[in-house]
């Protein structure tokens, strides 16, 4: 079982459509599907049983929970998504009610996935080899209107472990940038994400398997707030040994806690990273902000 988001801060906007139109496609094309609305009452529930083909359950109104193969229940809402893969045991349910889209077919799943194993790893030296592996792949594409591509997140920091996926931004020198590389890496490969609920940060994705190294793909302008964070908190790990010791066992500790749910595993190691990078914007004498404090319920 996975589960997916849908909502606005995982879309990207649509201007063709209309003013202020954003768009989260949640399939790719050429998909073969039968589509249903489907209803639960206060109370009802969807009986355990499997599903014959592939099954995707949007949730549209209200809320409930599903299970898979396991059995164990996880909580979903409007913006929120689960699909079962064919043969899989499906059960849902709700306390107030829920509406939800029902698709069943051959789907290419495009939505962000919520649900997936989470491995963090000892640092590997090989991984700023994999950065240069992505970087000849990308930087032919956009070398004319980007200024470079930075290493950033946990695998640039010699001896931090790490989830093993390469995070990178593109730097451009400003604004007028940002649509051009848009466009050069949508017609070469790259999947336009949005912001994914960042600011400053258009995010992208692979949309078809190179055989290269898993990443990360973010489009910045330099140093705006997204880029700063993304090499303030590099450059203060790589220089604090303690620091890299602590957000290490923090993110060995959250992988266990979270059981795949990559919300769970980002919110709880939301208000160290806060620290470090208050702690790094004053030792710059950067001018305060405020970060991200999420209410992480207790596991």
């Amino acid at each position: 079982m996975e589960l997916f988001r849908f909502d606005e801060e995982v879309s990207v906007p649509r201007s063709e459509l209309g003013p202020g139109v954003v768009v989260a496609p949640l399939t790719g094309d050429g998909a073969r599907v039968g589509i249903e609305v489907l209803y639960l009452p206060a109370g009802g529930s969807i009986a355990r049983a499997a599903v014959a083909m592939r099954q995707l359950l949007i949730v549209v109104a209200g809320s409930g929970w599903v299970s898979g193969a396991e059995g164990e229940r996880r909580d979903v809402r409007v913006g929120r998504a689960v699909l079962w893969d064919a043969g899989e045991v499906r059960e849902a349910g709700t306390d107030a009610g829920l509406t939800a889209i029902c698709v069943a077919g051959e789907l290419e799943m495009w939505a962000m996935g919520l649900t997936r194993d989470i491995v963090v790893a000892d640092y590997d030296p090989a991984w700023p080899g994999w950065f240069e592996a992505v970087c000849r792949r990308v930087w032919p594409v956009v070398e004319d209107i980007a200024l470079r591509i930075d290493h950033v997140g946990s695998t640039s920091v010699p001896g931090l472990a790490a989830k093993p996926i390469i995070d990178m931004d593109i730097v451009v020198a400003a604004e007028e940038g940002v649509r051009p590389v848009i466009d050069r890496l949508a017609a070469s490969g790259y999947r336009w994400r949005g912001d994914l609920g960042v600011r400053g940060r258009e995010a992208f994705a692979p949309a078809r398997d190179e055989g290269l190294p898993a990443h990360q793909l973010y489009l910045v302008v330099e140093n705006n707030r997204a880029h700063a964070d993304h090499w303030l908190l590099r450059d203060l790990l790589r220089e604090d040994g303690e620091a890299r010791a602590r957000y290490a066992a923090l993110k060995r500790q959250n992988a266990e806690l979270a059981d795949r749910d990559m919300e769970f595993y980002v919110a709880a190691k939301a208000r160290f990273v806060a620290e470090l990078l208050t702690r790094a914007r004053a030792a710059r004498g950067l001018p305060a902000v405020t970060y991200w404090d999420p209410d992480v319920p207790a596991r």
